[in-house]
């Protein structure tokens, strides 16, 4: 994958906002209460002797993962990052856990932002001819 060149479109700079103040939040909330996170990681998978170091790196990964998404779509204007955020996003809001209204929203207006005119095009560039082929050393 290239580097996408030139200024990012106003939807793509807001998706990115978006989308990174929900996956801080999670974070952030996770940390806050790491009693109450573990208890939710221990409901989902009780497979797991949860405490609080395996807490912390499960919303850490959490918080890595989620932002792959956002550099391959800000940075590199992958089209396929575009349909895997909008994907994961509508089962977020699907099994929407009314604690986590407030990210929620945020994922909600990062995946608005996604179906914008802006958005389409930034996915849509063609990389310029001066950009040559890329390299690999």
């Amino acid at each position: 994958m290239k580097l996408a060149r030139g200024p990012r479109p106003l939807a793509i700079r807001v998706f990115a906002a978006a989308f990174l103040a929900a996956a801080l939040l999670r974070l952030v909330r996770g940390l806050d209460n790491l009693a109450l996170s573990q208890a939710v990681f221990a409901a989902h998978m009780p497979w797991v002797a949860w405490n609080r170091d395996w807490t912390i790196v499960t919303l850490s990964a959490e918080f890595t993962i989620a932002l792959i998404p956002l550099v391959w779509i800000y940075l590199f204007a992958a089209p396929f990052a575009r349909w895997l955020v909008l994907g994961f996003g509508a089962l977020r809001l699907a099994f929407l856990d009314p604690a986590a209204l407030i990210g929620a929203v945020l994922v909600a207006v990062a995946m608005a932002s996604l179906l914008t005119p802006g958005a389409a095009r930034w996915f849509a560039r063609k990389p310029k001819e001066e950009d040559g082929p890329a390299v690999f050393e």
